[in-house]
């Protein structure tokens, strides 16, 4: 009796744990929300399995994309790991990255537990822990078709030629001229569990910040001439030099479509419409004839772009 009531007993435990199961792997995401002054927009991932982390990924892309001729789209772990992204120090960002991950899985993801930094950090670890604690307080992400990682995609093999618009310098009280360069649009990618949890829209354009009004850019008739147009006003700056800026979303309102616009917002705001719509649908429709989205709110622009750079965002 006792014999078959063990071997029962166990013949039932072991049907229990092949029910089971290994712990299955849910992955949590958070990022920054970029802005018009972001450089660097940092992510983390975290990967648990039942109650336990057992991986975590942080990581950044530059919102100049491969207008930025340093890091040409690249994450800043590979920027780093290619020797591009250089702090001068002993370890390079990315292995120093390694050692607050691994300090973060250590302690089963104690968000609190980050004072002291592993030997050999000198980075600012800040922006892991407040993402890593957005990431562990959300919902895990559903899976999904796409190929994970981070995806840069760009249409600079269409890229055209174009010339900024000469400036007035209130400060020198002189014109700044024009600045030859070549435009196309780019998009950044994170995938994750074969979902787009990320995507960030943005267009090369070559400007300075304006001074506005009602929407619009302010101008001034520098020469009195009215044979002459008037030029746009730069906003006010106080280094020695004003800033280039490289991109539509870097200018922001400074790109001048506001006023413009039958909805009121710029090209950047609508880049960033395009980007939620993406992750939420995880796809764009077609665009019709004239290179529109039909039903995503929030974007009037010609959006051909954004659907092209979707479509080389790779799958499994």
């Amino acid at each position: 009796m006792k014999k078959g009531f063990f071997v029962s007993l166990f013949l039932i435990m072991a049907v229990m744990l092949t029910a089971c199961g290994p712990a299955k792997s849910e992955f949590y995401f958070a990022s920054q929300t970029p802005n018009e002054d972001s450089s660097w927009v940092y992510w983390v991932v975290i990967e648990k399995k039942g109650d336990k982390v057992v991986d975590a990924e942080w990581n950044a892309f530059n919102i100049e994309g491969d207008a930025n001729t340093t890091y040409k789209g690249l994450d800043k772990v590979e920027a780093s790991k290619q020797g591009i992204y250089d702090m001068n120090s002993d370890l390079w960002w990315h292995e120093q990255a390694e050692l607050v991950i691994d300090k973060f899985i250590e302690s089963n993801g104690d968000v609190n537990d980050r004072i002291p930094a592993p030997a050999g950090v000198s980075i600012t670890t800040d922006d892991f822990y407040t993402l890593a604690e957005l990431a562990l307080a959300s919902d895990p992400v559903e899976a999904g078709d796409y190929k994970d990682g981070y995806h840069f995609t760009t249409l600079i093999s269409d890229a055209k030629p174009s010339q900024s618009k000469a400036w007035w310098d209130p400060v020198k009280e002189e014109v700044v001229e024009p600045i030859d360069y070549n435009s196309h649009t780019f998009g950044s990618f994170v995938v994750v569990n074969g979902r787009i949890v990320l995507a960030y829209f943005n267009n090369v354009f070559y400007g300075y910040r304006a001074q506005l009004a009602n929407g619009f850019i302010k101008t001034f008739d520098h020469d009195n001439d009215p044979e002459t147009p008037a030029l746009q006003l730069m906003a006010e700056y106080t280094s020695a030099t004003p800033k280039l800026y490289k991109t539509k979303n870097q200018l922001g309102k400074s790109y001048g479509m506001t006023g413009a616009s039958p909805i009121g917002k710029d090209y950047d705001e609508q880049a960033y419409a395009a980007g939620d719509y993406l992750i939420e649908n995880q796809s764009f429709p077609e665009p019709n004839d004239n290179g529109d989205f039909e039903g995503v709110a929030g974007v009037t622009i010609t959006a051909s772009d954004f659907y092209d750079l979707w479509k080389l965002v790779p799958t499994k």
